[in-house]
């Protein structure tokens, strides 16, 4: 664990977006040190529940959270490049709407975001 006034940095994610890396008190932190497997478990737990990337990431070095920063960054611009693609193929759909393959439906009756 972090002595006592070491500085933490939190990687805001809002709408698959990086918003914000800032620092934080070593006290606010959910973390101990860099555990990279912690954070990737915090990731899939929170696109599991929420079906995105969206939460609060914290890391004990600004390097790290940098690093994570880039790597959603990243991810979001591969997702969107095969959105692309998708739409690059598309023929004039059937029922006269597309949707993106990449995202899943939701229900019928089901709230669209």
């Amino acid at each position: 664990m972090a002595a006592a006034g070491t500085r933490f940095f939190r990687v805001t994610v809002r709408r698959n977006l990086v918003c914000e890396i800032s620092p934080i008190a070593a006290a606010e932190a959910r973390c101990g040190d860099d555990d990279p497997l912690a954070v990737s478990t915090q990731l899939a737990q929170n696109n599991r529940n929420n079906g995105c990337l969206d939460g609060e990431y914290d890391f004990a070095s600004f390097e790290a959270a940098r690093h994570f920063a880039t790597l959603c960054a990243g991810y979001m611009q591969s997702f969107c490049e095969k959105s692309v693609e998708a739409m690059n193929r598309l023929d004039a759909p059937v029922d006269g709407t597309w949707h993106n393959p990449f995202i899943p439906r939701p229900p019928a009756g089901g709230r669209r975001d």
